[in-house]
C-alpha cells in the first residue's frame, strides 16, 4: 500500500514528529524496505527485533508507516502489527496508528475483543481531535477499508458536522466504496451541514447523485429503499428560511442577520448557536460594474420570533443604487414561497424585519 505515505503528508500541520522528517521521501522508503528486510530475516520474537530496530536507531513514525505499508502489501500482516505495537510502545505513537493496527489485526485474525481495545485506545489519544481522525480516515481508504473509514468519518461529523472537510471526505469514501447507503449519507450531510462559497455545485451534485441512486434502486426493484433515500434527501434538503441579498455592480455589501436569541450571523460570525448559516459572502470588485452579486444566509430549522436582516453599503456602487432582498421560506420544499423587497442603499443600514411563527 505505497498509498499510506502519501495520505500522511495530510498529517503534518498536525503531528510534531512529521512536521520535520529527517528524511527525503525517497530515503525514507528505503530505509523503511531496509527495516523490514532486517525484521523478516531475524529469527528471534518479533516483538523483540522491532524493539530494538526501534530503539537502537533513530526512526519516524512517516518510516513506520512505510515499513506497515510494505508488510502489507506482502501480507505479512502479524508482523506489521508487531511493527505498530512497538512504535506506540517506544514513544513514537500517532492517532492513525491505532486504526491501521486495528485493521492490520484484523486481515491477522486476531481476536475481536483485541482489535475493540486498540480502537478505545486510538479514540483516547487522539482526544476527538477531528485532523486526525481524517487521517485515520484517509489510511484506512488507502486500505479499501471502506466501512471502518466510514464508521471514523461518522464520528468525525458528530464531534463537528460544521467541519466541511469531513463530509467532503466522507463522500470521497463513500464513492469508492461504491455502498449506496454510504453514498447517500454523505450527501444529506452535505446539504444540511455544508456552506461555503462554492456550496450551491456541491447541493446540486447531491441531489442528482441521490436522486439517481434512488432510480438505479427502483428500477432493481428495490422500491422501499428507494423511497427511504428520495425521504433522506427531502429531509436533508428543507430549509425552514433564507435570505439571498442581490444587486449588480461594483459596490460592496454586507448582508447581517440577528435571530430571535439576539445573535448575530454574518461573514464574521457564520455559524451561530441557533443554527443560521452565513452561506456566502460576496465583497464587491472595484472594477466590474455590471457583475451580478450576492450573499446568503440559510436556517434550516428555525425558532419562534422576529429574524432581523440588515443591509449594510459598504462601498462602490450599486445599479440604480439598490439592491433586492429575497426571503424564502420552506425552501426546497412543497411548501415553498418566495417574497421580495426593494432596498434603497444609502449611508444607514436598512432592516428588514422577518417574523416567524410556527403552526402547532
Amino acid at each position: 500500500m505505497p498509498g499510506i505515505l502519501c495520505a500522511l503528508t495530510v498529517a503534518e500541520p498536525h503531528d510534531e514528529k512529521l512536521q520535520k522528517p529527517n528524511l527525503k521521501p525517497a530515503e525514507q522508503s528505503a530505509k523503511a524496505r531496509k527495516l523490514v528486510d532486517f525484521a523478516l530475516a531475524d529469527v528471534r520474537p518479533i516483538a523483540r527485533v522491532w524493539d530494538e530496530i526501534l530503539t537502537r536507531q533513530p526512526v519516524d513514525s512517516a518510516v513506520v508507516a512505510d515499513a506497515v505499508s510494505i508488510l502489507n502489501e506482502r501480507g505479512k500482516y502479524d508482523i506489521a502489527v508487531e511493527a505498530i505495537q512497538s512504535a506506540i510502545r517506544n514513544d513514537l505513537a500517532a492517532a492513525w496508528m491505532y486504526d491501521v493496527l486495528a485493521m492490520e489485526m484484523k486481515l491477522a485474525k486476531r481476536p475481536a475483543k483485541e482489535i475493540a481495545r486498540v480502537l478505545e485506545s486510538r479514540i483516547d489519544f487522539a482526544n476527538a481531535d477531528i485532523p486526525e481522525l481524517l487521517i485515520a480516515v484517509s489510511l484506512l481508504s488507502r486500505l479499501e477499508a471502506w466501512d471502518e473509514a466510514m464508521r471514523i468519518c461518522r464520528e468525525a461529523t458528530e464531534l463537528n458536522p460544521n467541519v466541511p472537510q469531513s463530509w467532503l471526505m466522507a463522500r470521497s469514501v463513500a464513492d469508492k466504496s461504491k455502498k449506496p447507503e454510504h453514498r447517500v449519507w454523505a450527501r444529506c450531510g452535505i446539504l444540511q451541514h455544508v456552506w461555503t462559497d462554492d456550496s450551491a455545485a456541491l447541493h446540486d451534485e447531491a441531489n442528482k447523485v441521490i436522486t439517481e441512486i434512488a432510480t438505479e434502486l427502483e428500477k432493481a426493484g428495490d422500491s422501499p429503499q428507494a423511497e427511504q433515500f428520495r425521504s433522506h434527501l427531502r429531509e436533508a434538503s428543507a430549509i425552514d428560511l433564507m435570505l439571498v441579498l442581490r444587486w449588480v455592480g461594483s459596490a460592496d455589501l454586507d448582508l447581517l442577520v440577528t435571530e430571535p436569541i439576539g445573535e448575530q450571523c454574518s461573514f464574521r460570525n457564520r455559524f451561530t448557536t441557533g443554527g443560521g448559516r452565513f452561506a456566502h459572502d460576496d465583497p464587491g470588485s472595484a472594477t466590474d460594474g455590471n457583475a451580478k452579486r450576492y450573499e446568503q444566509y440559510v436556517c434550516r430549522v428555525t425558532a419562534d420570533g422576529e429574524y432581523k436582516a440588515t443591509i449594510r453599503f459598504v462601498l462602490g456602487k450599486a445599479v440604480a443604487g439598490t439592491a433586492i432582498l429575497e426571503i424564502i421560506r420552506h425552501a426546497r420544499t412543497p411548501e415553498e414561497s418566495r417574497s421580495t423587497q426593494s432596498v434603497k442603499l444609502t449611508r444607514d443600514d436598512v432592516q428588514i424585519s422577518i417574523p416567524v411563527k410556527h403552526t402547532p
